[in-house]
């Protein structure tokens, strides 16, 4: 029948998915309804998106989302949430500290982890603290220090050290979207700063972003000149493996920095923990899998093995009634066919 013609099918699919391709292009249109004659009015999507979303506010939450619209934050991020970083709304703060004119463009722009900058969620990181402590005992004023940088950025909006401490500072508040774009107009200035490079492969450790905080802090070590102490890069190396699950680079790097700063315990805390024999999640899983496999297989090999002995048996039991005795039956021979033709051979 024509209905069990596949090809009908591919076709009616084919024809919805053209039509659904082509009703996304440009030429497409938005469809609004107006409130107070109950029309619907028809919109062309190459109409400005800025004001199509200030005429409409359900389109202008979507604009704001996904980039359109007036920029609502610094360094233009229009999809930030209302908080600045520390739960406090931005009505309360309305002009966040910010790095100026956020950087168009750097050498680093490739990498997930900063691409995707507009998607990471909020994530203190309160130990960062301990870079503006001048002693232990030391207590950080956040709105002090806000107050200092602001000074900093308007007296030198391009000096390296202050776009360094303001991307630390929104690190502490846990806006990581602020202070990677700190981080990346620090880099549009000196793409080569060691420090900077380290700190944003933090960042992006926190956000699991493993690959691309491996390959800022290989470039740290790399731009870290001979006279300057590495340890740092060494330790975060080490994390990074560690959480690769290579564990014999891990430990390396561990030693490499323990070497290089004896007094630093959290090294230390690392190889006994991976010297400790122990047994991840991750292998759980896999012991599982390979044991669903095993059952699956000796399963498998079961039936294989009993459908053709059945087979034969069923075989046997039909031959059995059917097979000819061969050894009882006699087959009448015609005489002549038993003497021998003289002059032949037997």
């Amino acid at each position: 029948m024509a209905f069990d013609m596949p090809c009908l099918t591919y076709m009616a699919l084919y024809v919805v998915s053209a039509s659904v391709i082509t009703s996304n292009t440009r030429s497409a249109t938005h469809w609004k309804l107006q409130s107070e004659d109950g029309v619907v009015l028809v919109r062309p999507v190459s109409e400005d998106p800025v004001k199509v979303a200030s005429e409409d506010p359900v389109l202008s939450i979507l604009a704001q989302k996904y980039g359109f619209g007036e920029s609502t934050d610094v360094g233009g991020c229009s999809s930030c949430d209302d908080s600045d970083g520390n739960g406090s709304s931005k009505k309360d703060n309305p002009d966040p500290l910010h790095c100026g004119k956020h950087a168009n463009k750097t050498d680093y722009d490739h990498l997930a982890g900063i691409a995707e900058r507009w998607k990471h969620p909020d994530m203190p990181e309160p130990e960062v603290a301990l870079i503006f402590k001048r002693t232990d005992s030391d207590h950080v004023d956040m709105k002090e220090l806000e107050k200092s940088l602001r000074e900093a950025i308007k007296n030198n909006p391009n000096s390296l050290a202050v776009l360094n401490q303001a991307a630390n500072y929104w690190r502490i508040r846990g806006n990581t979207l602020l202070a990677i774009e700190c981080f990346r107009k620090a880099m549009s200035v000196a793409p080569t700063n060691p420090d900077v490079l380290l700190n944003l492969a933090r960042v992006l450790i926190n956000l699991q972003y493993y690959s691309d905080a491996l390959f800022l802090t290989q470039k740290s070590l790399e731009y870290k000149s001979s006279d300057q102490n590495s340890w740092l890069q060494h330790f975060t190396l080490g994390e990074i493996y560690k959480a690769l699950g290579n564990y014999a680079e891990a430990t390396s790097h561990f030693r490499h920095s323990l070497d290089l700063n004896p007094t630093f315990h959290p090294a230390e805390a690392h190889l006994r923990e991976m010297e400790r024999p122990h047994t991840t999640n991750a292998t759980l899983y896999t012991l599982g899998i390979i044991g669903i496999l095993i059952i699956s297989v000796c399963i498998g090999l079961y039936y294989m093995t009993e459908s053709p002995s059945k087979e034969n048996g069923s075989h046997s039991k039909r031959s059995s009634k059917l097979a000819v005795p061969w050894d009882r039956s006699r087959f009448p021979i015609p005489p002549r066919l038993l003497k021998p033709k003289r002059g032949g051979s037997c």
